[in-house]
């Protein structure tokens, strides 16, 4: 997409799909790949939704594209749009779930360079700010993710 010069802006060119790759040193494209062990709780054929390994809150969901993109406004404008519905999409069943007041939603990229959303389960205000859990189990998270999956299905 270009912008015009009657704008005022120099000409943006986004990112195409065709720049897009699979880094085999990233951990996320590693799980999108099935290379890596983590706890999904949804995909399709270009995203994947899993539990943060440090959640804030129990069900605290990552959603990222299978294919690596550094920064979220490096998507193209399709895939932009599709993650961002993606994540609405997931919401209502991690609502459920999770028996949250709401669903938070973070973007900062900073912990791994590649696009992520988290989906925070919330019961009040402010919780969005904690620093994240440590020495959540393996059972606990399997326990949280069929949680979560079978909600998922049930909006099918």
């Amino acid at each position: 997409m270009l912008a015009t010069a009657a704008s005022g802006l120099l000409p943006l060119v986004l990112p195409n799909e065709a720049q897009a790759q699979i880094k085999d040193d990233c951990i996320f494209c590693q799980f999108g790949q099935n290379k890596a062990k983590t706890f999904k709780v949804w995909e399709d054929k270009d995203f994947l939704a899993f539990l943060d390994h440090k959640p804030i809150q129990p069900g605290h969901t990552l959603l990222i594209p299978k294919k690596h993109y550094e920064y979220l406004f490096d998507l193209d404008e399709k895939n932009y749009t599709k993650i961002l519905k993606r994540a609405k999409e997931l919401s209502e069943p991690l609502k459920i779930a999770m028996s949250a007041k709401r669903i938070g939603v973070i973007v900062e990229g900073f912990g791994v360079a590649h696009v992520h959303i988290h989906l925070v389960p919330l019961q009040k205000s402010g919780e969005l700010l904690q620093k994240g859990a440590v020495g959540v189990t393996d059972e606990e998270f399997a326990k949280v993710a069929e949680t979560i999956i079978n909600q998922v299905k049930n909006k099918k």
